[in-house]
Parts: structure tokens; sequence; C-alpha cells
């Protein structure tokens, strides 16, 4: 380790993820435990067309502000799950837009108090255990869209080859 990696530091990237695969196994468990087959990871996409209406994938990728791939791996799963249809969009053949079935519906009002005992869970860990974190989370957000983490890398190594 030298003077500019601690340990707080090292790996950041790596505990970010361990974090989230943690909290994505911890609702699995709870989806599984309700007898609901249904992803963690579909729920942006799903309240989205549930809670905004129907939607291309491109609508969706900029609604969520996540890549045009992520939210058509979504919409591949939640397909072949049923919950979602395709449509042809009447004022544009060419599009396909997406919205809930019946059973994505359904599914829907079946998950809504998991979700809201997930939110209020979430609410109370963040209150009382990391009050600080949202914060904290919305300022690196911010710094990285003012200059990004492979910026920075760069003019420390441009800086050490000097």
């Amino acid at each position: 380790m030298d003077d500019t990696e601690t340990p707080s530091t090292a790996g950041f990237g790596t505990r970010l993820r361990k974090l989230v695969e943690r909290l994505d196994r911890d609702v699995q468990a709870l989806y599984r435990q309700a007898g609901v087959r249904f992803e963690p990871r579909w729920y942006a996409v799903f309240v989205s067309l549930r809670d905004d209406g129907a939607a291309t994938v491109g609508e969706l990728a900029q609604r969520l502000e996540i890549t045009h791939a992520a939210v058509s791996q979504v919409r591949s799963a939640l397909l072949g799950e049923g919950l979602i249809e395709t449509r042809v969009d009447p004022g544009d053949g060419r599009r396909h837009v997406l919205t809930l079935t019946p059973k994505g519906a359904a599914t829907a009002l079946q998950l809504q108090p998991l979700w809201d005992a997930i939110n209020a869970a979430t609410a109370e860990l963040l209150t009382h255990e990391a009050p600080g974190l949202l914060d904290g989370l919305r300022d690196l957000n911010a710094a990285l869209d003012r200059r990004a983490i492979s910026a920075r890398v760069e003019d420390i190594l441009s800086t050490e080859r000097q």
C-alpha cells in the first residue's frame, strides 16, 4: 500500500458491488418467501412502467438514467415471466412500446405491501444507522459527473510518469 491508498478507499468499487449484491440477496429472499417470481434488478423498470406508463426501451433508459442494454436485459426477463408485453407504437410502427400485462399489474398489487415494508426498513436503516449515506452518494455522483474517475486516474498516472 502506498501513500495514496488507505484501507478505507482500497477496493471501493468492490465494496459497493458487495453491498448491492447483499441487499439484492436479502430482497430476493423476501420475494421467495412471498412466493413471487421477481428479481430486485427488475424493480426500477417494472415500477416505471406501472407508475409512468408504457415506454420504449430507450425512453425507459432515459427515465431511469441507465443504459439501453440494462433495460433490454430486464425487458427480456420481464417478457419471459409474462409481466410485460410489447406493442407496436400506433404512431410509429418501427417502435415497440413496453407495457404491463394483467399478470404484471396483479404482481405489482401483490408486491406493493412488501415494497412498502422494504422502503420503510430502508428509511429506518438510513435514518438511524447510516444517516449521511444518501447525501454522500449524491455528492459522489455529482463529483463523478463533474470529472470521471478515469480522468482522475489518468491525471495521477501522468503525474507519476513525470
